[in-house]
């Protein structure tokens, strides 16, 4: 039986409207990845550009006492409370590359070094003023927290460019 022209219309009419109903739907899914991807993007650049505001906010903290030697008041970064460092570091590890959580651990990590040496050195000259022979090392110990405030300077700055490098953008052509 051979096909009739009514057939051939009906056949043809539904292959189009399913190649229709496909390219919708493939469309959507594909928009949909996009808008993830680019969500995730933005979500990553506003964490890192916290992580350099506030390792900024700590480098100058670390300049003001290197260059007063004086203990800083209450926080390395005074716009950051402990709540607000949590969540950023929440999203930093949702939203971070391995290589800039490294980075940042580290960087982390020689920052609370060099707070450490600081807070030794500070309990040394507060001994060394109630104590009659001097200054028990503490000259020494300023030795510690300028190398140390030096690797934890370069620290930041590695982290920066490892940041500053991941969201490089190709220029548009125009």
């Amino acid at each position: 039986m051979p096909l009739q022209p009514v057939h051939a219309t009906l056949l043809v009419g539904s292959v189009g409207a399913v190649v229709s109903v496909a390219a919708v739907v493939a469309t959507h899914l594909l928009a949909r990845g996009r808008e993830r991807r680019h969500k995730i993007w933005d979500r990553r650049m506003d964490t890192y550009a916290e992580v350099l505001r506030s390792r900024d906010a700590i480098a100058r903290t670390r300049r003001d006492v290197l260059r007063t030697k004086n203990v800083f008041e209450e926080r390395l970064d005074p716009d950051h409370d402990r709540k607000t460092w949590a969540l950023t570091e929440a999203k930093l590890k949702m939203f971070g590359t391995d290589e800039v959580l490294k980075l940042s651990d580290r960087s982390h990590r020689d920052t609370r070094m060099w707070t450490m040496a600081l807070i030794d050195w500070h309990g040394l000259t507060t001994v060394a003023s109630v104590v009659p022979d001097g200054e028990l090392g503490a000259g020494d110990m300023w030795e510690q927290v300028e190398i140390l405030a030096k690797l934890a300077d370069d620290s930041d700055t590695v982290l920066a460019d490892a940041i500053k490098r991941e969201a490089e953008f190709k220029k548009a052509k125009k």
